[in-house]
């Protein structure tokens, strides 16, 4: 019986194999297509501040996927239109986006970037931003990274 008992306690204690291994999957030392995926999309999400804070539509229809959905800090639902619209119109105006914490997690052809940013946002006038974390997800579409889906949370000190 004691047998049995200690090889089921050293099954329960070996390592888990690399599929499972998240830790060894998303250790920013490693090398290969994770690094590249990972440059790739911190590329992407670069571009998307730039075009945010110069009010450029052009480079976010081609960073959103078509059915790409926004939770605001404040709980809103916006679409990809929604966000161009009013980029575009001038209701909403980005100054100011500070990043101070940035990691990116990849799982295939889908990457996770979790961000600390600090957003200067104008939404009808009333400043809008703030100290925000964010969780955006990317999928691979062919050879493109394009963002999925954003969801925003403000940091309370």
């Amino acid at each position: 019986m004691k047998h049995i008992l200690l090889l089921g306690v050293m099954i329960l204690l070996a390592p888990l194999p690399p599929a499972f291994d998240q830790t060894s999957r998303n250790d920013p030392s490693r090398t290969g297509s994770d690094d590249e995926a990972r440059r790739s999309v911190l590329t992407i999400d670069d571009r998307r501040m730039e075009a945010l804070r110069g009010a450029d539509a052009a480079p976010l229809r081609q960073i959103y996927a078509d059915d790409y959905t926004l939770v605001t800090p404040s709980g809103v639902i916006r679409s990809k239109d929604a966000q161009i619209n009013d980029l575009v119109s001038g209701r909403v105006k980005y100054g100011r986006i500070e990043t101070t914490t940035r990691i990116v997690r990849v799982y295939g052809d889908v990457a996770v970037v979790l961000s600390r940013d600090k957003y200067d946002i104008l939404q009808d006038g009333q400043q809008v931003g703030g100290d925000i974390f964010f969780t955006r997800t990317y999928k691979k579409f062919g050879t493109n990274w394009r963002e999925i889906a954003a969801q925003g949370t403000f940091v309370r000190q």
